[in-house]
């Protein structure tokens, strides 16, 4: 097996969130895009910090694509109302002046996880009878 490495500060991901509620690293260079990412023509950026991009295929409804409620609980943490997002969804970075979009630290990338766990389970643990 491997031995498990930590990637250093500059390398830089993107999370796919996909409708099966699989969340994957991507890495992200300098050559990546969200379109790429998203294996569509059409990738439209929602703002949701200033620091944090959502990515969605423009076309994935027209396509039939699943709705993807992983990402929707994720995203409502940061939108009181959000869309019901269908198909895969990549979170990066704010993009730049001329639409680079910033890959995520792997700090980051990861409390995105560790913030959808925590509130995807609220509700499973048992709770202490008062």
């Amino acid at each position: 097996m491997p031995p498990i490495t930590i990637p250093s500060d500059d390398h830089r991901f993107a999370l796919i969130i996909q409708p099966t509620g699989a969340f994957r690293l991507l890495a992200w260079l300098p050559v990546s895009t969200p379109h790429h990412a998203l294996c569509c023509d059409t990738a439209r950026p929602i703002d949701l910090t200033t620091t944090l991009t959502l990515w969605v295929d423009q076309d994935a409804a027209a396509y039939g694509e699943k709705s993807n409620r992983a990402a929707h609980g994720l995203i409502q943490l940061y939108r009181p109302a959000p869309l019901p997002y269908v198909g895969n969804v990549v979170l990066t970075g704010t993009p730049d002046a001329d639409g680079t979009a910033a890959g995520l630290s792997h700090p980051q990338a990861l409390a995105l996880i560790d913030l959808y766990l925590d509130t995807a389970t609220v509700g499973l643990m048992p709770r202490p009878r008062s």
